[in-house]
């Protein structure tokens, strides 16, 4: 099975709880024979350990993922989500951040983006950067939806 089919195959959630396992032992089995840097296949694995809900699993993939270049950029994003999970919000910080500065290299802008903004925002006021914090809640600014009426009341919350 390639590692495209066994993505798609992994994707699928009405796949019993009993196959998710053999998959997970499998695949843990043959990744350390057949491509340990391949970082897509670190990012399967990542999203089967959230399907079990084994966010530690899951996040222990990803860093694996972002350690072997991931090309996609797929790791850092889902390594935030998880972190803000398990209440490791420092981490997930970096994660944002780290992943905003590589959208921002590549010119790529999504609900990726305006997600990690939001984050950021909300994380450095709480820990009293004020002025980054606006200026993150000012990038958001940019887009339309409830995000930017958010952001404005975030900016008015700090100038207050």
């Amino acid at each position: 099975m390639g590692l495209g089919k066994l993505t798609r195959s992994t994707r699928c959630t009405t796949m019993p709880l009993i196959i998710m396992r053999m998959l997970h032992f499998l695949s843990k089995g043959l990744c350390f024979i057949l491509r340990p840097q391949d970082s897509r296949m670190w990012n399967a694995m990542g999203g089967c350990y959230e399907k079990m809900e084994k966010n530690h699993e899951a996040a222990k993939c990803y860093e694996k993922a972002e350690r072997h270049c991931d090309k996609e950029g797929i790791a850092l994003h889902k390594l935030a989500k998880l972190y803000v999970l398990m209440e490791r919000f420092d981490s997930a910080a970096f994660c944002f951040k780290e992943n905003l500065k590589r959208k921002d290299l590549e010119e790529v802008e999504g609900s990726e983006t305006i997600e990690a903004l939001m984050f950021l925002a909300k994380f450095c006021k709480q820990k009293g950067k004020l002025d980054e914090a606006t200026s993150y809640a000012r990038r958001l600014h940019d887009y339309s939806g409830p995000e930017r009426e958010e952001a404005s009341a975030l900016i008015r919350e700090i100038n207050a």
